[in-house]
C-alpha cells in the first residue's frame, strides 16, 4: 500500500483534545469495560475484582478513596495533597511534568543526536483516519511485541477493530512513522483533564536503526505541548525489571515520580502477587515485595 492512500496529517497542526473524567469513563463503558460510580468519581475494573480511578493520575480524597464496589479484592488511588496521611502505598510512574520548557536542549547529547538523525529519515506524521493502521499496523505491531514480549499479540480481527474505534474517536491521536512509504512504528495516546497518556507504541525491530522511537516520542510531546491544555504526560509505570528502557526513558525526560496512594488488597490476594508476580507488586504499592518481611 502507498500511504498516500490513507489520509494522514501535518504534525505541526495536530492536537490533543483533553476529556473530562466523565467523557473517558463514558468510552470504556462503551469499549465493554466494567465501570463503577463511587463517592463522584469512575472507577474501572481493570482486572476482576480490582479497581482504579478511569484517570490514574486523578487525586482523590481520602474520603473519595474507599472500595469502589462491594465484591472487590482490591483498589488503588492516587490521593490530594491534603490528604497524604491516608497514604499507606505509592504508585511509581514514568512522568515528564515540566512540559511548558520541553524542547531539544532539555535532551541529552545522545538523544539530541538520536532525533537528528530521525528527522533525516523518518516521516512523523498524523494518521487521521485508519487506513494506514489497517495495512501495515499489524506487522509493526507483531514485530515490536515478538521483539518486546510486552504484552499478547492479538488476532487481526482485533486489531483491526480496535484501530476502527480509536480512529473513529477525536479524543484519541495517532502519530506514526514513515520510512518512506512503509510504517516503522506509531504511537496512540489521549488525555483526561490535563494529563495526557501515552497509551501504547510499537515499533518494527527493522526500524529501529532509524531512531524512529526517539522522532515519535518528540513528535508526541510536541503534540501535547501545543495543545495548550496538558501540562504532564504519564509514559508508563516504572518498569524497574527492564532497566535499558527505564533509562532511556529518562533519559527522554519521562523521570520516575512517585505518587502516594490508598492501597487496598485482599491479604490473600497480597500474599499470591507478592509471591508470583513481584513486579507487578511493585508496581501497585511501591514496594520491592523481595525486602518485605513474610
Amino acid at each position: 500500500m502507498n500511504v498516500n492512500d490513507g489520509k494522514i496529517g501535518d504534525l505541526s497542526q495536530a492536537v490533543i483534545i483533553s476529556m473530562t473524567e466523565a467523557e473517558y469513563a463514558q468510552k470504556l463503558r462503551a469499549r465493554g469495560i466494567h465501570i463503577v460510580y463511587h463517592q463522584e468519581r469512575y472507577w474501572k475494573e481493570i482486572v476482576l475484582g480490582f479497581y482504579e480511578p478511569v484517570h490514574l493520575m486523578a487525586r482523590l480524597t481520602a474520603e473519595q478513596a474507599t472500595r469502589p464496589a462491594l465484591l472487590s479484592w482490591g483498589f488503588r488511588a492516587a490521593l490530594d495533597e491534603k490528604d497524604l496521611t491516608a497514604a499507606n502505598a505509592t504508585m511509581p510512574i514514568n512522568l515528564l511534568s515540566d512540559l511548558e520548557n520541553y524542547d531539544l536542549e532539555s535532551l541529552p547529547r545522545k538523544r539530541r543526536a538520536d532525533l537528528r538523525k530521525s528527522m533525516k529519515q523518518v516521516k512523523i506524521v498524523e494518521l487521521i483516519d485508519g487506513s494506514v493502521l489497517q495495512q501495515q499496523g499489524y506487522e509493526v505491531l507483531c514485530s515490536s511485541l515478538k521483539r518486546t514480549k510486552h504484552d499478547k499479540i492479538p488476532t487481526k480481527a482485533n486489531y483491526l477493530a480496535t484501530i476502527a474505534a480509536e480512529t473513529a474517536d477525536r479524543h484519541c491521536l495517532t502519530i506514526g512513522g514513515l520510512i518512506g512509504n512503509k510504517l516503522g512504528g506509531y504511537i496512540t495516546g489521549w488525555a483526561v483533564d490535563g494529563t495526557a497518556y501515552m497509551v501504547k507504541g510499537y515499533y518494527a525491530t527493522e526500524a529501529l536503526p532509524t531512531s524512529i522511537v526517539t522522532g515519535l516520542y518528540y513528535g508526541f510531546i510536541q503534540v501535547c505541548k501545543r495543545s495548550g491544555k496538558i501540562h504532564q504526560i504519564a509514559n508508563s509505570q516504572h518498569l524497574k525489571e527492564l532497566p535499558n528502557l527505564c533509562s532511556y526513558k529518562e533519559s527522554m525526560q519521562f523521570l520516575v515520580h512517585i505518587i502516594p496512594t490508598k492501597l487496598y488488597i485482599n491479604p490473600l490476594m497480597k500474599q499470591l502477587i507478592r509471591w508470583r508476580y513481584p513486579n507487578k507488586y511493585y508496581r501497585l504499592s511501591g514496594q520491592d515485595a523481595r525486602t518485605l518481611n513474610p
